[in-house]
């Protein structure tokens, strides 16, 4: 689960703190405190990611200067040090400090970009200096499978962060402004105050202005996952305000967990505040959990709709420690009522692997299933239209509208109160809007605007004068009772593609209770949504849409119809289009399609043209470059070049070249993905011509300030967004789908060729099935007067699940809860009884229960993961099983046309769980192949040459299937078997108690242990021997030891004390308690695995003297 910390402090040296010494420590490096005299070092610290020092686009020549040829820590260094010979108080303030969690569903990389964009809207944007870092740090674990339960928010995990230091005075032509400055009226005066002064606020803002930049940050973080497909949503609003009865826990720095560390390793509680409070509120959300397991369904489904047991298990990570407890938590939170099963855990096609199975809640079903029902009821209603008089007189002011736009404007326009607009990015959305409120106004209605983002408010607001604010600040006003909506109102929802659907729901019943109109505009295909459901897809599908989807981009009219195929997700078509016009080209391998790929555009290359290749991977764009320039050199066309240093290494670049710059930056005027030309260069500098016609202008980029930039005659399809070119070759490649085969078909102008290798994609479906794919997040389309059985089974298909098995799982099920209750009812009559024998009413034989002792180490007697769980965790990660499956998988796409459809009508976890109904279903696959799926190929005369050879394939390919079926489950059941048995021995090792010693058999100990001290450990083997009772304890505990640790275990000088891996090893599984015995037992177990390592010593030395002695005695004898 994503963690929503974003902490802000002050860098003051009334606490002690330095500029210089934070930046030091952020930037891992070692820096120059000029005002003290010394020099700080930590080149030592570890866990640094990346580092930036960003200046706003207006900043002044000196500071630009101050900063110039340094590295990125020598700026951050000359530039505090700066700050801190300005500051003249012993209690001045130096910078303000931001520490932010980064998600761990992104990647580094990915992670920058969000951090990047952040600064530059929040922090740039405002005149502010920026010195981030961003910092990872992680350490591994050897718990073993028994036992171990990660916790991935808490010590010992990833914790991705960045360290943000901003400065709090304005930068000035002569150095640095006022922290203050006058707060100035409407009229542009400075406001005063009742007694005549004029009235100061913080130049770097205070508390309203620190809640914008917070709320920026989720909004950046939830637009950057989305962005990256990551259904997953982020809310930085306390758990109170989202309706989760949970506390949340206290954010503990480096120092707090540095002292917790330490205490633990030597074995005392350490004595924090915070760390107390932490644990108190930890502890009481455990309880929370125990008394109402639904808390944690609500912080689950505040993020996702569809989730599996993992996701419930990291959320309890959070709070719990205890393995018993956690597993308990885990049924208890699976059992609850609210749960719903959509999907049992099955076999993934694709990796043999096991899939968990996938989970939904009661709660959210009916939420979606409700509000697609509340829109349905406002597309029956009639009361918001405007006249066609009206509408008239608004086209007539507005003569540019295209024919699809006045059809756009005369749907939302028309009498039901709910309207929905599906606008393709560019497509004239805005325009469009702008003339409906100018529509609307005249008719005599309110038009207010909101949208998820502040961005898209506030361009809403600015471009269509349509009065905006956040939908978060519309619902807060509402809970305030202030701009209530009403009967002449119409709401306009701006990006609601982007809305989540608890918010959606929210608004549509806001929209029925006032009476008002609601109007969504968004792009379903644009972005993933951010949080639990596509509503605005569930609407849509259900209300209908007009459409903007004309492309104007290409000049061919096929063209511009492929792309409205594109653009409605008909790729087929798009591709049968161009493939008519031969600009689809398959070769047999990848790397062939490359090389055609570079030939065909280096005979085309023409400088006078904008040209562009385009491929999903980074390594394929870094080849397609590299190809493409020792091209244009062998020709001559541009020369060996300079060498640029960029932030992905070094590169060449020369008059001639194309470039993309990587990184938006202001002050050059640059943005990420934008294209340019190198028209002079030298050494770590170009002069680079980007825009076209009027708008084009030269940029020149040094590399000290700038070094975001690359070749690019070929960029990722990502990059391309937005881009215009004049020609376009496009490399296919299996990891595209229909979103990214949309962006890429339609960069161009003139002219569009795409290349493949066939032989990689024929074992996916074909270059169209590959390039249709659908990643979209659906959700629950509702019936009117459905039960929840049949909205769950909509819920299901529209988020991709299989039908067939869902319907199975509900209906198994239901039946399983029959059965159950049969059970409830026998225990209930069980517990009766004993309430019966407490009364008197029963006589029960009185037991007498022998009272065991307490052992010295309690074993491991429950775990946190099954037998089960354990094994299959297991043998997804066996090499040879994986080997195998990728054997069986390229059979199946051998033999059937739609794989994973067969795959699924074998019903493979049957096969797998029943090999006498393996053998029936083996033995139908090799009988009759068609019984489960269509072949490839076709027979008959109609049938190509093709055809008939992808039948004969498939064919002779069934019985080397199911050949190899059986292999596999051969090899995965012996798998299953052995490592079955290498996890009971194991549970069975450590569940062994280690038992505890009498006083007596302690005191012997203790002076074997000062004999070991004294190196005169054979003084003390005669006292432990003498006393028969105290040896035989001993030697009990010894075998103990020997049974669950090893006969050597604590011998070794790494055993000397009780820490590090070896302990971490032999302590795994243990409950804190159990780990604190084990300490204490430690130098007991170790003492006694000596005194016996030293009795095997001696008896061994003693038969080797007899033997010896023997050897000596018998030729005397034969004598």
């Amino acid at each position: 689960m994503a963690i929503a910390h974003f902490s802000v402090s002050i860098v003051s040296r009334g606490s002690g703190r330095s500029a210089v010494l934070s930046a030091a420590y952020r930037h891992c490096a070692r820096m120059d405190y000029e005002r003290e005299a010394r020099t700080i070092d930590y080149t030592s610290k570890q866990g640094l990611v990346h580092e930036e020092f960003s200046l706003p686009a207006d900043a002044p020549a000196w500071v630009r200067t101050l900063i110039a040829d340094r590295s990125l820590s020598g700026a951050s260094e000359a530039f505090w040090n700066k700050v801190e010979a300005l500051e003249k108080r012993a209690d001045a303030q130096l910078a303000r400090d931001l520490t932010i969690a980064l998600p761990l569903e992104l990647t580094a990389e990915q992670n920058i970009a969000l951090v990047r964009d952040f600064v530059h809207r929040h922090v740039l944007a405002k005149g502010m200096v920026a010195d981030w870092v961003y910092h990872d740090t992680s350490k591994s674990s050897d718990a073993n499978s028994f036992g171990s339960h990660h916790d991935e928010n808490r010590i010992g995990a990833r914790n991705p962060h960045i360290h943000l230091m901003m400065t709090l005075r304005p930068l000035t032509e002569d150095g640095f402004g006022a922290k203050k400055v006058a707060v100035l009226g409407e009229n542009g005066q400075p406001l005063k105050s009742e007694a005549g002064k004029i009235i100061y606020d913080l130049w770097a803002g205070g508390t309203a202005e620190f809640n914008a930049l917070r709320d920026g940050w989720f909004e950046r973080q939830n637009h950057h996952l989305a962005m990256n497909g990551i259904a997953l949503r982020v809310d930085g609003r306390s758990y109170e305000k989202q309706g989760i009865a949970l506390v949340p826990t206290i954010h503990l720095g480096v120092g707090a967990k540095a002292i917790e560390r330490k205490a633990r390793q030597e074995g005392f509680s350490p004595e924090l505040e915070r760390l107390e409070l932490n644990e108190k509120q930890r502890s009481e959300n455990v309880r929370r959990i125990l008394r109402r397991p639904e808390n944690v369904l609500d912080l689950i489904t505040s993020e996702k709709s569809v989730f599996d047991q993992r996701d419930i298990a990291k959320v309890l990570h959070r709070y719990v420690d205890d393995p018993a407890l956690f597993q308990q938590l885990v049924v208890r939170v699976l059992g609850s009522a609210e749960v719903l099963r959509l999907q049992r855990d099955t076999i993934d096609f694709a990796t043999g692997e096991r899939v968990p199975a996938k989970y939904t809640t009661r709660t959210l079903i009916r939420l979606e299933a409700e509000m697609a029902n509340r829109a349905t009821w406002l597309s029956r209603q009639s009361s918001h239209g405007v006249r066609k008089a009206v509408l008239q007189a608004t086209f007539a002011r507005h003569a540019r509208l295209s024919q699809e736009q006045r059809t756009a404007i005369e749907h939302v326009a028309g009498s039901a109160r709910i309207a929905a607009v599906v606008g393709r990015a560019g497509a004239g959305k805005t325009t469009m809007m702008k003339a409906a409120r100018e529509a609307w106004e005249l008719a005599g209605y309110r038009v207010v605007g909101g949208a998820l983002a502040g961005k898209a408010a506030e361009g809403l607001e600015k471009e269509a004068r349509i009065q905006s604010r956040t939908l978060a600040s519309w619902e807060l006003r509402w809970r305030q009772g202030r701009d209530a909506l009403d009967g002449k109102t119409v709401f306009v929802m701006d990006e609601a593609g982007m809305v989540a659907s608890k918010q959606m729901a929210g608004f549509v019943e806001a929209v029925v209770k006032s009476g008002a109109k609601l109007v969504l505009v968004g792009d379903p295909d644009q972005l993933q949504p951010i949080e639990a459901g596509a509503a605005f897809r569930a609407i849509t599908e259900r209300i209908g849409y007009a459409e903007l989807e004309t492309i104007y981009r290409q000049r061919e009219e096929w063209m511009r119809q492929a792309s409205l195929d594109l653009a409605r997700g008909n790729v087929g078509a798009a591709l049968a289009a161009y493939r008519t016009q031969n600009r689809v080209h398959g070769s047999t391998l990848k790397a062939d399609a490359i090389e055609r790929l570079i030939a065909d555009w280096n005979r085309d290359y023409d400088p006078a043209k904008s040209t562009l290749m385009l491929a999903h991977l980074r390594r394929d764009v870094r080849l397609l470059n590299d190809m493409a320039r020792a091209k244009l050199v062998e020709r001559g066309v541009v020369g060996e070049g300079h060498a640029f240093r960029t932030a992905d290494g070094l590169r060449q670049f020369d008059a001639g070249d194309q470039i993309v710059f990587l990184k938006n930056d202001t002050a050059l005027g640059v943005k990420n993905g934008m294209l340019g030309k190198v028209v002079e260069a030298a050494p770590n500098r170009v002069v680079i011509s980007v825009g076209e016609g009027e708008h084009r202008r030269r940029v020149t980029v040094e590399q000290r300030a700038y070094n975001n930039l690359d070749h690019g005659y070929a960029t990722t399809i990502h990059k391309s967004q937005g881009a215009t070119v004049d020609r376009v070759k496009v490399l296919a490649s299996l990891s595209l789908d229909r979103h990214l085969t949309y962006v890429a078909m339609t960069r161009h102008r003139e002219d569009l060729q795409v290349y493949y290798g066939s032989r990689s994609f024929s074992f996916n479906g074909g270059l169209e099935t590959v390039l249709s794919r659908r990643n979209a997040k659906e959700t629950t389309l509702d019936y009117q007067r459905a039960t929840l059985y049949r909205q769950a089974l909509a819920f299901a298909e529209n988020r991709g699940l299989h039908i067939v098995q869902v319907a199975r799982t509900l209906m198994r099920d239901r039946l399983d809860w029959t059965l159950r209750q049969k059970e409830k009812f026998s225990d209930l009559g069980r517990r009766l009884r004993v309430a019966g024998e407490r009364l008197g009413l029963f006589q029960s034989p009185n037991l007498q229960q022998k009272k065991e002792a307490r052992p010295m180490v309690a074993g491991v007697k429950e775990f946190a993961f099954t037998l089960r769980d354990a094994v299959d965790q297991k043998l997804g990660d066996d090499p040879a099983l994986k080997a195998q499956w990728d054997e069986v998988s390229t059979r199946f796409r051998y033999v059937f046309a739609d794989p994973e459809t067969a795959f699924r009508a074998m019903n493979f976890d049957a096969v797998l769980g029943d090999r006498e109904g393996a053998g029936h279903t083996l033995q139908k696959l090799h009988s009759d192949p068609t019984s489960i799926g269509a072949l490839n190929g076709k027979t008959g005369l109609l049938a190509s040459k093709a055809d008939r050879g992808a039948r004969r394939v498939a064919e002779v390919n069934v019985p080397a299937l199911k050949r190899d079926i059986e292999q596999y489950l051969t090899m995965r059941e012996t798998a299953r078997e052995r490592l079955q048995g290498e996890e009971q021995s194991l549970r069975q090792r450590v569940s062994i108690d280690i038992p505890a010693l009498s006083p007596t058999a302690r005191i012997v100990l203790e002076r074997v242990r000062d004999a070991i001290d004294r190196n005169d450990l054979p003084a003390a083997v005669g006292f432990a021997i003498s006393n028969r009772e105290a040896k035989l304890e001993i030697d009990g505990l010894n075998k103990a030891v020997t049974e669950r640790f090893g006969e050597r275990a604590l011998l070794s000088n790494g055993a000397r004390n009780p820490e590090g891996n070896l302990f971490d090893k032999l302590a795994a599984g243990l409950k804190p308690q159990e780990k604190d015995e084990l300490k204490e037992a430690w130098p007991v177990m170790r003492v006694a695995q000596q005194l016996a390592a030293h009795e095997r010593t001696t008896s061994t030395l003693k038969q080797v003297d007899d033997l010896r002695l023997t050897q000596r005695q018998t030729p005397a004898l034969k004598q």
